[in-house]
């Protein structure tokens, strides 16, 4: 058993699973309690005293999202605009074909 998509399905899904990864990316993100991105990782002597106090440092956006956010859509809008604009020329191509089958002319289009 085959699925054929239509260019326009294929678009459509494109751009669908593009905003599902970004969503998914900054909800997961989001859903993550604080205390579990607090971890400490870099210790720093303060006071007169020569105490010792931790500091947490951490980013709690991996750059890579910000990378996927952007690139995600950008990539989806190519592809879909590029697969819809296939399917406008071959619409186009069979319109005509089926215009000069019936006895019209090229110009008729």
């Amino acid at each position: 058993m085959t699925i054929d998509l239509t260019n326009r399905e294929r678009a459509i899904f494109a751009m669908t699973f593009a905003v599902g990864l970004v969503v998914g990316l900054w909800a997961g993100l989001f859903m993550l309690p604080a205390e579990a991105l607090n971890v400490p990782t870099e210790e720093r002597s303060t006071g007169p005293g020569g105490e010792t106090a931790e500091r947490a440092l951490f980013l709690p956006v991996p750059r890579s999202y910000f990378f996927v956010t952007i690139t995600a859509p950008i990539v989806a809008a190519w592809y879909s605009y590029g697969r819809l604009r296939e399917e406008t020329e071959e619409s186009t191509d069979e319109d005509a074909h089926e215009t000069i089958v019936d006895g019209g002319t090229y110009d008729d289009v």
